[in-house]
C-alpha cells in the first residue's frame, strides 16, 4: 500500500461523514466562535451621527492558534532564523514555552533564563522566547512544570527532597515570570506511566510520581506560586482519543480528573495531545480510530461535560516526505481536524508541535510532521491555516451605520474606523467570550461607544 493510499483512507474515512458534518461544524463554529457586537457613534455632545462610514477588520483572535518556539533562533543560518520568525507570527497568537527541568537547569541552581545562556538544541533561553512573544503580542503557555521526565541528573533520590527541590525550582519561576504565562502545563502524560521505580521507563524519571495525591499535590503548590496562570493537565493522544484508553465517562483521563477535581485540586485545563504520527505505508490502520470524526467529537462532548477549557496540546500530522502529493494529504487532513476542533464549545486553543520539518524530537523527524519544510518554506497545511485564520474565520467589512451598528464577528480584537462629517476616528475594541461579563447570544450586551 501506498502512502498516498493509506492517507487517503484517512481522508476519505472523515469525509464518509461529511452529510452530517458539513452543516453541524458551520453551525458550531458560528454559535461557539462569533459573538455580537454594538457600537454608537456619537459626537462629543453624545448626539447620535448619522452617514457614518465604517470599516471593521479583526485583528486577533481570542482563540489561542499556537505552537512551540522551541526551535526559536536554533538554526544555524540567520535566513532561516528570520522566516521561522516571520512565518510564526504570521498565523499563531499563542506560544508554548518550554520549561523542562533537566535543560532548564542543567547544574542546579543555575537555571537557563538569560539570553546569554549557554545553546542547548530545542531549548532557547526563557528570556528569549518570552521577549520574542511579548514583541509580538504572543499569548504564552510554560511546558512543563511538574513532569514525569526530562529531569536534571542533579535531583537526589528522596521524595522529600525531590519536593523541596520543586518547591525551589517554582519558586524561581514565578519571581522571575509571575505574570508571565496565561496557561501552564503541570503534569503531563500520567496515565500510561506507573511505578517509577521499574526499569525499562526510559525518561520516566520522576519517583514522586507515584505517590497517592501526587496529581493534587502537584497542582496545588503550582497554584501556591501562579495564582494567575490557568493550570492544565496534559495527556497524551492515545489515553486521550484511542480506542484502548477512552471509554467516555468510563475512561482513566476522565475517571482521574473527576477524583481530582472532587478531592479539590485546582486543574484548570485539560489538555488532549493529538500526535498523528506512524509508518507511512500503515498509517490509516494505526490512526483511523483516533481520526474518526465522530469519536473526536464524541471526547469533546465527554470532557466537555467539566466546564474546562480544552487545548488540543500537542499536533502533529505528517506528510512522510516533501512529494508534492505527500504534502498535499497532509494539508487536507490539517483542515478537516481544524475545522472540527475550532467549533468545539469548550475548546480554546490548538497547539502545532513542530513548525519546521528537522526540528522534532529524536526520532519524530522522519515523519516529517512540521507545516514548514526544513528550509523554512512553507508546506501546503500552512497555507491551510492561513487561510482559515485569515480569510474564513476573518471578520472585515465596511459598511455605513447610522448612530450604531450591530455585526456578528469572530471573538477577538478589533480596529474600528470611522468618518463623519470630515473627521476620522480609530479605535480598538475587543469582543472576548471570557471577558464580556454577559450573555450576548440572549443579546442582553453592553455596547461601546466611539466618539468622532
Amino acid at each position: 500500500m501506498s502512502s498516498e493510499t493509506s492517507m487517503q483512507k484517512v481522508i476519505d474515512q472523515f469525509d464518509s461523514f461529511n452529510f452530517y458534518l458539513d452543516s453541524k461544524l458551520d453551525r458550531d463554529i458560528e454559535e461557539n466562535r462569533k459573538g455580537q457586537f454594538l457600537i454608537h457613534f456619537t459626537d462629543e455632545s453624545g448626539r447620535k451621527l448619522p452617514n457614518v462610514d465604517v470599516t471593521v477588520r479583526q485583528i486577533s483572535h481570542e482563540f489561542n492558534f499556537g505552537c512551540t518556539v522551541f526551535y526559536l533562533d536554533q538554526f544555524p543560518d540567520e535566513e532561516r532564523n528570520r522566516a521561522y520568525r516571520d512565518k510564526f507570527t504570521k498565523i499563531f497568537n499563542y506560544a508554548v514555552i518550554p520549561l523542562y527541568w533537566d535543560t532548564l537547569e542543567p547544574e542546579e541552581g543555575k537555571p537557563r533564563f538569560a539570553e546569554d545562556s549557554v545553546k542547548i538544541s530545542r531549548r532557547p533561553p526563557v528570556d528569549s522566547a518570552v521577549r520574542f512573544c511579548t514583541e509580538n503580542n504572543l499569548r504564552m503557555k510554560g511546558h512543563c512544570l511538574i513532569y514525569n521526565s526530562f529531569q536534571p541528573d542533579w535531583l537526589p533520590e528522596s521524595n522529600r527532597e525531590i519536593k523541596i527541590k520543586i518547591d525551589n525550582r517554582l519558586k524561581a519561576l514565578s519571581e522571575r515570570y509571575p505574570t508571565t504565562f496565561q496557561d501552564a502545563d503541570v503534569i503531563n502524560e500520567m496515565i500510561s506511566i506507573y511505578k517509577n521505580c521499574y526499569k525499562g521507563n526510559g525518561c520516566r524519571n520522576l519517583m514522586i510520581t507515584d505517590e497517592r495525591d501526587h496529581e493534587k499535590w502537584s497542582f496545588d503548590i503550582c497554584k501556591k506560586y501562579f495564582p494567575h496562570t490557568r493550570l492544565f493537565w496534559n495527556e497524551g493522544m492515545y489515553e486521550t482519543f484511542g480506542e484502548q484508553h477512552y471509554r467516555g465517562y468510563r475512561s482513566f483521563y476522565y475517571m482521574a480528573l473527576r477524583e481530582w477535581l472532587d478531592k479539590g485540586a485546582p486543574i484548570e485545563g485539560i489538555g488532549m495531545q493529538f500526535h498523528a504520527n506512524g509508518d507511512r505505508d500503515r498509517i490509516f490502520e494505526q490512526i483511523k480510530t483516533v481520526c474518526n470524526p465522530l469519536r473526536l467529537l464524541d471526547v469533546f462532548d465527554c470532557y466537555g461535560e467539566f466546564g474546562l477549557p480544552i487545548h488540543v496540546s500537542e499536533v502533529s500530522v505528517p506528510s512522510f516526505t516533501n512529494e508534492a502529493e505527500d504534502e498535499q494529504l497532509q494539508a487536507a487532513l490539517v483542515r478537516r481536524l481544524y475545522k472540527l476542533w475550532f467549533g468545539r464549545k469548550n475548546c480554546n486553543s490548538i497547539v502545532w508541535w513542530n513548525l519546521a520539518d528537522n526540528t522534532a524530537f529524536r526520532g519524530e523527524n522522519r515523519f516529517h510532521s512540521g507545516l514548514l519544510r526544513s528550509d523554512c518554506t512553507a508546506k501546503p497545511a500552512y497555507d491551510v491555516l492561513d487561510e482559515l485564520i485569515h480569510k474564513e474565520w476573518h471578520t472585515e467589512f465596511r459598511t455605513t451605520a447610522n448612530g450604531r451598528l450591530n455585526f456578528s464577528g469572530f471573538y477577538g480584537d478589533y480596529e474600528i474606523e470611522a468618518v463623519c462629517e470630515g473627521r476620522r476616528t480609530v479605535k480598538k475594541i475587543r469582543l472576548f467570550q471570557e471577558n464580556t461579563g454577559y450573555n450576548n447570544k440572549l443579546c442582553d450586551f453592553r455596547g461601546v461607544t466611539i466618539t468622532i
